[in-house]
């Protein structure tokens, strides 16, 4: 025997879904516009009489989210995404081709995935919301260490996992072999810069000692501590600008202004990679960074 839903059972309805003991009467219409898999699945059933409608069990749910999954064919008593039902909403939307419920919930978590990063990353990696796949990532591997350990970590693809191992191999290693920066100058000279300049070795040797002045300063020769990805390059950044800002007015040349603008942090986004804040905080003077993994197509 099987209880009526209070909110989803249309006395006008052609097609009865069953959910556990709870009885959905629903309109074909709705269900074949809302999802193909429904329509190919409803195009088999028969129809029938008013006081015999055909059913169809659906197993893979409960009769509470699949009464709110409704909402989003029938609105008016519509029900939004939350943390509780979200990884079950994306669950019935893939399996039934529900477009609008999966967008709904990439929508949550444009708005979310800072609350839960590694639930977000799940999802992302699984339903590839590859907006949410990136920015996660940046704050999962900030946090790499405790994330790793925690238990739903296994809840992510091999190519996932695999890859944020890879990330933080390679930020751990950028880190402890800074030293290799200032061991590999290639600064190259402006084209007029021989011509302009009288005195050429000095002014080569001026800016040398600029580089070397640089690791010196702030020590980041003997940054033997492995930080956050984001503490670790918001202290090298935090280093570049004060360094610039220490020349910021001089009367530059085209050499060195090279060297202060362009060159020194091409440097480090080399040696480290890409990285940079949270989208959502990208305006902000005082942003985190982050290094990231990205959803391939």
């Amino acid at each position: 025997m099987f209880q009526k839903s209070s909110l989803h059972y249309y006395e006008d309805g052609d097609i009865i879904l069953i959910v556990q003991d709870t009885a959905f009467c629903l309109h074909r219409n709705y269900l074949s516009m809302a999802s193909k898999v429904f329509r190919d699945m409803l195009s088999c059933v028969t129809s029938s009489t008013d006081k015999d409608l055909s059913r169809i069990n659906i197993t893979d749910t409960s009769p509470l989210v699949f009464e709110k999954f409704l909402t989003f064919i029938y609105p008016q008593n519509f029900v939004p995404i939350t943390w509780d039902i979200i990884s079950e909403f994306c669950q019935i939307g893939d399996k039934y081709e529900f477009a609008s419920v999966l967008g709904a919930a990439e929508t949550f978590l444009e708005s979310h995935f800072y609350e839960k990063p590694l639930s977000s990353l799940i999802l992302a990696d699984r339903y590839l919301f590859k907006f949410i796949y990136k920015e996660s990532s940046k704050l999962v591997l900030n946090r790499f260490h405790e994330y790793r350990q925690h238990s739903k970590f296994l809840l992510l693809s091999h190519k996932t996992r695999s890859a944020l191992f890879e990330k933080y191999l390679d930020f751990t290693i950028s880190i402890t072999t800074i030293c290799s920066l200032k061991k590999h100058k290639d600064f190259h000279h402006h084209s007029l810069c021989r011509l302009n300049n009288l005195s050429f070795t000095s002014h080569e040797c001026e800016i040398n000692d600029w580089y070397e002045s640089f690791f010196e300063r702030f020590r980041l020769l003997n940054s033997d501590t492995l930080l956050s990805p984001s503490k670790s390059m918001n202290v090298i950044l935090k280093h570049l600008m004060e360094f610039w800002r220490d020349y910021v007015n001089r009367t530059w040349t085209e050499c060195e202004y090279r060297f202060f603008n362009d060159y020194l942090s091409k440097q480090f986004i080399a040696h480290f990679g890409n990285f940079e804040p949270l989208k959502f905080e990208k305006s902000r003077r005082d942003a985190e960074h982050y290094i990231f993994i990205e959803l391939k197509d």
